[in-house]
């Protein structure tokens, strides 16, 4: 059965919902009004449009809940599959599809709808509308779809594989690394009075195809089923347990069996018992309340593998040879940012907060040392990166030498870019009004340097974005 079919002779569901989303879907309707529409590209990535209303500097965006709609529509209307056999886990009903206008890749997942009149299953549609996880390592819900036979849920695409790949291929800091990514979603699930209750290996996967480890949780349905209350202590810590089998597993490649428990906290000799990671592995095993993940990051060995690891991926994404940006280059970047790279954007804050030791909103040259640490080229590294000069980084400075310019600045995102900015067919400097702490006569003087005048083309705002690739 593929992804955008299915043979159930249900009943259309009762629950016919109106509700509102920002997703590709709004992008489309753009799209159809213009007189050229736009080729695909298939490694263009996935735009939500925000109204200019919404068009602010990533220093003060609210990610505001937003309840989805369930689009009464074909799937095919607006994907087409690229394997409707693909599937993270067996018998996993589900394929991987592409947008038809922006050819952002997803996963599309078949929900059948049950014959007879379900409240758990509506109860299961509601949640994933309502879902509020705001981990980086959740794989979101994007957009659901129905027709009489089934529900769609169009879910974030991870290239990077399964995480059951690496067993036995990691070292332990690594291993390490990627169970404090579980750690994170966990506890925000177990916080909200949840728990996913079949975690394994399987449920996770690697988000991209770098060697950065970054993981994500792509097996989600199951937390957003019906739970009984009275199984959410019990079933909280069969979830921390399976983390425990997780780290086990990735070390030693060995498979999960019904007396893995057992013989690993009976602490057999032909097992490396003192290493830190096995210790971790017990600890995880025998916990009995989320106390866990305070634990875990207070112990300070634990706390330096991740640091390191931490480190290492922002090394990998601070751009050390970019060329300077006038001031509008950069106010655009950071709206195309928000934009297009909403997740890696996310992840760049995140760093940037974690990193800001005194809290003041700025990274000295000392706690970009920390970020990264190295000291290479650390000096000319934080020239380049204080655009201003004033001797600290913002955050907006952080994420303006850590995006792909390569990948973002592209004739698709560049004209959808436009659309969003300019009134009437151009840009002025009043268009970037809305955002915080912009200067419109510094942007009404690049303006007037790089097109000697006070109003910008399409194609004049194109070559100016261009100029810095």
């Amino acid at each position: 059965m593929g992804v955008c079919q299915s043979h159930s002779d249900g009943k259309k569901s009762n629950k016919q919902q109106q509700l509102q989303i920002v997703s590709e879907q709004t992008l489309q309707e753009k799209v159809k009004n213009k007189d050229n529409v736009i080729p695909r590209h298939k490694t263009m990535p996935s735009i939500h449009c925000y109204s200019k209303e919404k068009l602010v500097s990533c220093k003060s965006m609210i990610v505001s809940k937003i309840k989805k709609r369930v689009y009464g529509e074909a799937l095919a209307k607006f994907y087409s599959v690229l394997n409707s056999q693909f599937g993270y886990k067996n018998n996993d009903n589900m394929g991987l599809v592409q947008h038809n206008v922006t050819g952002v890749v997803r996963v599309a997942r078949n929900i059948l709808k049950p014959n007879e009149q379900d409240q758990d299953f509506d109860h299961l549609i509601t949640n994933l509308q309502d879902q509020s996880y705001n981990s980086l390592h959740f794989a979101n819900i994007i957009e659901l779809y129905q027709d009489s036979k089934s529900y769609y849920a169009v879910q974030e695409y991870c290239s990077g594989g399964l995480l059951i790949d690496k067993c036995g291929l990691i070292k332990e800091e690594e291993a390490i690394y990627i169970i404090s990514q579980i750690l994170d979603i966990l506890e925000e699930i177990h916080k909200q009075d949840n728990y996913h209750g079949s975690l394994s290996i399987s449920s996770f996967a690697l988000y991209d195809q770098t060697n950065n480890h970054y993981v994500k949780l792509i097996d989600v349905i199951p937390i957003f089923q019906a739970k009984e209350k009275s199984k959410i202590s019990e079933m909280q810590k069969d979830d921390r347990q399976a983390v425990g089998l997780i780290l086990f597993q990735l070390i030693t490649n060995k498979p999960i069996t019904s007396q893995t428990i057992e013989m690993i906290i009976k602490r057999p000799k032909d097992l490396p018992t003192k290493t830190e990671w096995y210790q971790l592995v017990v600890l995880l095993l025998e916990s009995r309340s989320s106390i866990i993940y305070e634990q875990v990051l207070q112990n300070k060995q634990y706390r330096e593998m991740v640091q390191k690891q931490e480190a290492r991926y922002t090394e990998t994404i601070i751009n050390k040879s970019v060329k300077k940006t006038s001031y509008i280059q950069q106010k655009v970047l950071i709206i195309m940012n928000s934009i297009f790279f909403k997740e890696r954007q996310q992840q760049l804050e995140k760093i940037f907060k974690k990193n800001d030791g005194n809290r003041n909103g700025t990274l000295s040259k000392e706690e970009l040392y920390t970020a990264l640490g190295t000291e290479e080229i650390i000096d000319d590294l934080f020239e380049n990166i204080d655009c201003d000069g004033n001797g600290e980084i913002d955050l907006d400075e952080f994420i303006l030498h850590s995006c792909d310019r390569k990948s973002l600045i592209t004739d698709f995102n560049l004209e959808a870019t436009f659309k969003e900015l300019s009134r009437k067919g151009i840009i002025v400097a009043s268009n970037f009004s809305r955002l915080q702490n912009c200067d419109e006569e510094k942007i009404e003087n690049d303006m007037v340097e790089f097109c000697n005048s006070k109003r910008m083309s399409l194609e004049q705002f194109k070559k100016l974005m261009m100029d810095l690739l």
